[in-house]
């Protein structure tokens, strides 16, 4: 019974590109926001820097998959929207921080259960995810964030919502 519930996990968090993909496009379609839009631009940023290292590392993949592993795209991104959410939710939405960050870590964890990675490949890519998006977040928010009030981006009428009032520029 537990390998199986472990398999059908597995098999789940095996697609987490497409689902997180998903809910990125949605949110900045949702919101129109300046702030998420960047935050998108940081994790597809962190990924170029995930293959460009695979290409000059060239570790291979365990167990004799194709490609390289080292690191991890999955866990280098992820990990880079686990941080950044922690960087800009923990006060405002402790529980979606929480959520996202739970999530982080199973797909993570998924990565060597599924013999895509090794532990190695998955940490550095985590660390290297973690490091970008703190960069990411202390550009925006000593650089652009005021920068970007200073010039009224981002000023048209926003519905008193929850999660637009939490990403939109002017908090």
């Amino acid at each position: 019974m537990v390998q199986r519930t472990n398999q059908g996990l597995l098999a789940i968090l095996a697609q987490t590109k497409f689902f997180v993909s998903l809910v990125t496009l949605m949110l900045v379609l949702y919101t129109q926001s300046v702030h998420v839009v960047y935050f998108v631009v940081g994790s597809c940023s962190t990924a170029v820097l995930a293959k460009i290292l695979k290409r000059y590392w060239q570790q291979p993949r365990p167990y004799g998959q194709d490609g390289y592993g080292m690191p991890s795209t999955h866990s280098q991104v992820i990990m880079f929207f686990a941080t950044y959410f922690q960087c800009v939710g923990t006060n405002t939405m402790p529980w979606l921080v929480l959520i996202v960050s739970l999530f982080s870590l199973a797909v993570v964890w998924s990565r060597v259960q599924l013999k895509y990675h090794t532990l190695t490949q998955v940490l550095v890519g985590s660390v290297l995810g973690v490091l970008s998006a703190l960069l990411w977040y202390t550009v925006w928010s000593l650089i652009l964030h005021p920068m970007a009030i200073s010039l009224s981006i981002d000023s048209f009428d926003m519905k008193d919502d929850r999660i637009r009032r939490y990403i939109y520029v002017d908090k």
